[in-house]
């Protein structure tokens, strides 16, 4: 499952939407939004989707799915301005076995890290 959305991020809604009967072990990651980068302070920042963000999104999925036994694969990724401790992204995954749910939980978000289709902009203090 893909979501890129505006809105808050409810961690509390987030194990119903990925959990199964099968699944041993459910394993999430929450991205948020730091007060410094690079030893300047921020107020937040600023995501907007490029290009075609859902398809490399999918992509992404299609392969966590093919790289390891998963039971279910969630990303969510929040667009618009963001403030210091928002979530900027979830990356949920239920398995069989840990092994499986840590490995792929991990490769969801190594390969969020390289996604091309999102522009972003860092909200400097006093800019």
């Amino acid at each position: 499952m893909i979501e890129i959305t505006d809105k808050p991020i409810n961690p509390n809604e987030i194990f119903k939407k990925i959990s199964h009967k099968n699944s041993g072990s459910v394993v999430f990651h929450f991205g948020v939004v730091k007060e410094a980068v690079g030893g300047k302070r921020t107020k937040g920042i600023r995501f907007a989707p490029k290009g075609d963000l859902e398809g490399e999104l999918k992509t992404l999925e299609a392969s966590l799915r093919k790289n390891w036994n998963v039971e279910d694969v969630l990303i969510i990724r929040r667009m618009g301005e963001l403030h210091i401790g928002d979530i900027i992204l979830l990356a949920a995954v239920s398995a069989e076995g840990r092994e499986d749910a840590f490995a792929a939980c991990r490769g969801a978000v190594e390969g969020c890290k390289k996604i091309k289709n999102i522009a972003k902009k860092e909200l400097f203090e006093g800019e």
